[in-house]
C-alpha cells in the first residue's frame, strides 16, 4: 500500500515547515501549497490539511472550493475563525486540530480522515454513474 497523500494549505513560514516535517516522519506523502485567492485548491493529495495559524493567507476565494472538495479536511487553527464554521459541515468530512498535538493525536486524526476517504472510495465504486461520486473517484 502507498503512503497516503496529504496537501498541506496555507502560508510559508515556520508554522507549516514544523507541521511538513511531523507528517513526513509520520510516514506521509506531504505536497504543499499557499492558500492563494483561487476557487479551488489543488487537486493532489488524498488529505487536505488548512493550516490557518497566522494572519497571512487569504481564505476567502478558497473556502468555497475547500467546501466542495470531496476530500477528508483537517483544519488546524488556535483561534476560533469563520472559515472553520463555513467548512464544519463538509459532507467529506473536517477535522478541527489545534497544532499543538502531539505525533500520537495526528496518527489519530489522519487515521479517521483515511477511513473517511476509504469510505468515500468505496462509495464511489458501487455508483459510478453518480457524477459527484465520479468525481471522488478520480481524486
Amino acid at each position: 500500500m502507498q503512503p497516503m497523500q496529504i496537501l498541506v494549505l496555507g502560508p510559508e513560514g515556520s508554522g507549516r515547515s514544523a507541521l511538513e516535517e511531523t507528517l513526513t516522519r509520520l510516514g506521509y506523502v506531504v505536497m504543499a501549497a499557499e492558500a492563494r485567492r483561487e476557487r479551488t485548491p489543488p487537486a493532489s493529495g488524498d488529505i487536505v490539511i488548512a493550516d490557518l495559524r497566522g494572519d497571512e493567507a487569504d481564505w476567502r476565494e478558497l473556502a468555497d472550493g475547500l467546501a466542495a472538495d470531496a476530500r477528508p479536511m483537517m483544519i488546524i487553527s488556535e483561534r476560533p475563525r469563520r472559515i472553520v464554521r463555513a467548512l464544519s459541515g463538509r459532507p467529506a468530512g473536517t477535522m478541527l486540530m489545534t497544532g499543538a498535538e502531539s505525533d500520537a493525536g495526528y496518527r489519530v486524526a489522519l487515521s479517521v480522515c483515511q477511513a473517511l476517504r476509504r469510505s468515500a472510495l468505496a462509495r464511489a465504486a458501487e455508483r459510478p454513474h453518480n457524477g459527484m461520486a465520479a468525481k471522488v473517484a478520480a481524486l
